[in-house]
């Protein structure tokens, strides 16, 4: 199974943008059973971090993804747009970056994106926050259109569909378009949460294609929560 963490998965705790990176702290995500990881780049001033300075992983770090800024951007065909993507290109060769995750509400220019073929492009469907990316009609417009991959977040899915037929419906229908999952609980108040806390068992339990990368993207209160979450879905999963 590849599984592993988004490295914001501690983002409560941790209120300054950088020190996710830092690697006595990236160790957290780097524990027995783990093969992969996310790097969650928030805005653009983390990409410059991480060009900048070389992220050191552990040696059963087998495959990264990178989360694209949803900070202060938009997609479209301006200056500050291209600048992102040639730095987001740019971590994507340092990093061997095999797929790179954007929230499609937040792309106004789709061709924009397109044009650059050395970022491996998958598109998120989004929760019920969102006006664009929920449905299988809206993600369907774009990957019809073009050669993107899908990152099924399972918890968004929950969102919309409590009773996680959508999820069943997403991977129905493009089960060769889906690279990546994301999973976690729902509390509404903190949105994703431990599972373990939750107990949500039908949003592990929907998860179809086991031989896709897992990331965990549930926000933990505490160092340390990150073993039993891990546990806690592997156990049902298995």
């Amino acid at each position: 199974m590849n599984i592993g963490f988004g490295n914001g998965d501690f983002w409560r705790l941790n209120s300054f943008t950088n020190e996710r990176f830092d690697e006595g702290f990236m160790k957290n995500f780097m524990m027995p059973g783990v093969n992969t990881l996310e790097l969650h780049c928030i805005n653009e001033e983390t990409l410059d971090y991480i060009l900048e300075y070389r992220l050191r992983f552990a040696t059963n770090i087998k495959s990264v993804s990178l989360h694209a800024p949803t900070m202060k951007i938009k997609y479209d065909d301006s200056e500050k747009s291209h600048r992102v993507l040639r730095k987001i290109e740019l971590v994507c060769a340092k990093y061997n970056i095999r797929n790179a995750v954007f929230h499609p509400d937040l792309v106004l220019d789709w061709d924009v994106l397109n044009d650059y073929t050395n970022i491996p492009v998958s598109i998120e469907n989004m929760d019920d926050r969102k006006e664009f990316g929920r449905t299988i009609e809206d993600i369907e417009g774009v990957l019809r259109k073009y050669d993107f991959g899908l990152t099924l977040d399972l918890q968004h899915c929950f969102v919309n569909d409590k009773t996680m037929q959508l999820a069943q419906n997403f991977q129905d229908k493009f089960e060769n378009r889906i690279v990546e999952y994301h999973i976690s609980g729902f509390q509404e108040d903190l949105l994703h949460y431990p599972l373990y806390k939750t107990r949500q068992d039908s949003i592990i339990k929907s998860l179809k294609y086991k031989n896709v990368p897992i990331i965990i993207e549930s926000v933990f209160d505490r160092i340390g929560e990150q073993y039993e979450e891990l546990k806690y879905i592997k156990q049902r999963l298995s």
